[in-house]
């Protein structure tokens, strides 16, 4: 539980590189309805809430790099 309310660098880390993971298939335009998570949303939801919704991990991936990055690269 520690961890979890104390992340670490290696944490931080990982989670920097899977945010910029999520930018860079953004960048590339990757079709993000072949994925099976959206395959099962689109069946509950719109197309349009779909888009919303990948465009919202967008948002949080770029918000993630924005505040912690400076910690990862002052932290000693």
């Amino acid at each position: 539980m520690d961890i979890l309310m104390n992340p670490g660098q290696e944490v931080l880390i990982g989670l920097m590189c899977l945010a910029g993971f999520r930018i860079y298939l953004e960048i590339i335009g990757f079709d993000f309805s072949v994925l099976p998570m959206t395959k099962k949303l689109g069946q509950m939801g719109s197309p349009d809430y779909l888009k919303r919704f990948h465009r919202m991990g967008l948002i949080f991936s770029i918000g993630f790099i924005i505040l912690f990055a400076p910690n990862l690269i002052f932290s000693s």
